[in-house]
């Protein structure tokens, strides 16, 4: 494997993590589904790394399990995990016992890594991931959670963090999960405390100096309620005292499969991570399986979805027509490479960006780009079509089509549809088009709210009337990101100039 230049290097460099530090499969999670995975991609001489906390998987806390396949007698949980590692470890699979807080897409050119960073410090580098972290349970029992949710309480910073740009927030939680959360609130606002609900912090040494370093202010203690009637006003402590912020992110727990698809932009359903019939999700290179990919949330499944999510990713790593089971030479299976769009003429690119139902946060970002680069583009590149900047806009013959929102009306969909016609590629533009959400519907609904919910929900027709672009046109490739993040937005821009023979300056 290549790595892209960007990703390697030696200590103190760009990322300052050492070579040994990178593999080839980054599987999150170390339950059945993921040690599942590692069996197969570590027996297919592919390095493999499991980053999780076996202590924490749901089969730790299944004493007898009685309806897994090869096991009549029964089988105590803690015992098919030690199998399940010993197994992993046998075909040469490492495993770190330690807990996953972030996910990082890495693009140079046609190239990508991920990287993972850990609760203790490490950065791992990988060339796809497989999230088999489950569904940790997340409900804080704080009263008038479920109330407010939406509403001035948030689960994801890098959703809903820039609505309280320079403004007080809170960040309930004792553990990394709350000091990785507190240190991306930063990018918005520095204005931070984290609240415990705890008598005490859990913090690891490296994110107790992150928190220092960047002044995160703390209060160790318990919460009694969330304050406020229709929006959240102030943190009610056990002692009495009454908090005010403008708002507050939970972050209880260990991070689960909901924090790494709000990192990454990964479409869910339901909370459930999307994935088609190889458990891709929504991004070329990140895999799923176990119980946050599905909701039969049985060993058997789970162990089957790892095994496919498996397969899937060394077919992916191998970029073969044929895969064998390279360890023992087995059966061969057909692989039917995917059709890409048709390459861009070599010629000045025409681009249109367009903007349907959503904030347009990601317009903002695009427009301030064009102040950064545009001089070096002009002659390679031309906007025939940008509300945004333009009064008469010609979307005829286009290249390039960037399309930012969901699709929440049939007048919308036409549009959008006029738009694939019209242009040789088309890519979706922040979590709206990519996932068809809006940023409170991504939180993490429990199953009790998400059966208040429901009717609500049907009431509105919700699902049919929003959605995202993939579901209206073909979509040719993605920038996600709630908005879009400058280096996902110019990564993919590089690559289809790439394509037409252009390599403008970036």
């Amino acid at each position: 494997m290549q790595w892209p230049s960007s990703v390697t290097g030696e200590r103190g460099g760009s990322w300052g993590i050492d070579l040994m530090d990178q593999y080839e499969v980054a599987i999150l999670g170390c339950g059945p589904a993921g040690l599942t995975a590692a069996i197969f991609t570590a027996r297919a001489n592919l390095k493999t790394i499991v980053i999780g906390l076996p202590d924490r998987s749901q089969a730790k806390l299944a004493m007898h399990i009685e309806n897994y396949f090869g096991f009549p007698e029964g089988v105590d949980g803690p015992v098919l995990l030690e199998k399940g590692m010993a197994h992993a470890q046998k075909f040469g699979a490492v495993i770190l016992k330690d807990e996953a807080v972030a996910a990082t897409l890495v693009r140079e050119g046609e190239k990508h890594a991920f990287v993972v960073k850990t609760a203790k410090g490490s950065a791992v580098h990988a060339m796809a991931l497989i999230i088999a972290t489950g569904i940790p349970i997340r409900s804080s029992g704080i009263a008038n959670e479920d109330k407010l949710v939406g509403r001035g309480l948030h689960y994801c910073v890098s959703c809903d963090g820039p609505l309280y740009t320079n403004k007080p927030i809170a960040i309930i939680g004792n553990g990394d999960h709350a000091a990785e959360d507190a240190v991306e609130a930063l990018s918005y606002t520095k204005d931070i405390t984290i609240i415990a609900n705890a008598p005490a912090f859990a913090f690891s040494e490296t994110y107790q100096q992150e928190v220092q370093k960047w002044g995160i202010k703390t209060l160790a203690g318990k919460v009694a309620a969330f304050q406020g009637e229709k929006w959240f006003e102030a943190v009610q402590m056990t002692d009495g005292s009454s908090l005010p912020f403008k708002g507050v992110f939970m972050a209880c727990g260990a991070a689960g499969a909901l924090d790494f698809a709000a990192n990454l932009g990964l479409q869910l359903k339901d909370n459930i991570l999307v994935v088609d019939e190889n458990n891709m999700t929504s991004m070329e290179g990140v895999f799923a399986a176990g119980n946050c990919a599905g909701r039969c949330r049985e060993v058997a499944k789970n162990v089957g979805d790892g095994c496919n999510a498996a397969v899937n990713v060394i077919k992916f790593l191998r970029s073969r027509e044929l895969y064998l089971d390279y360890a023992k030479g087995g059966h061969a299976l057909a692989v039917v490479p995917p059709e890409g769009p048709a390459p861009l003429p070599a010629k000045k690119v025409r681009v249109g960006w367009f903007s349907f139902s959503c904030c347009e946060d990601s317009t903002i970002v695009f427009t301030e780009i064009l102040n950064d680069y545009w001089d070096r583009w002009k002659d390679s590149i031309e906007i025939p079509y940008a509300r945004a900047l333009r009064s008469q806009n010609d979307m005829t013959n286009l290249d390039i089509a960037f399309v930012e929102g969901a699709i929440a009306s049939e007048r919308a969909a036409r549009e959008v549809k006029e738009i694939r016609k019209n242009a040789r590629i088309l890519i979706a533009v922040g979590a709206c088009a990519v996932t068809g959400m809006p940023s409170a519907q991504r939180n993490q609904f429990d199953e009790p709210k998400q059966r208040e919910i429901l009717p609500i929900l049907r009431a509105f027709d919700y699902s049919k009337k929003v959605q995202p672009v993939h579901e209206v046109v073909p979509v040719d490739d993605q920038v996600p990101g709630c908005p879009m993040t400058e280096a996902g937005f110019l990564a993919v821009l590089r690559k289809h100039l790439a394509e037409a023979g252009i390599h403008a300056q970036f």
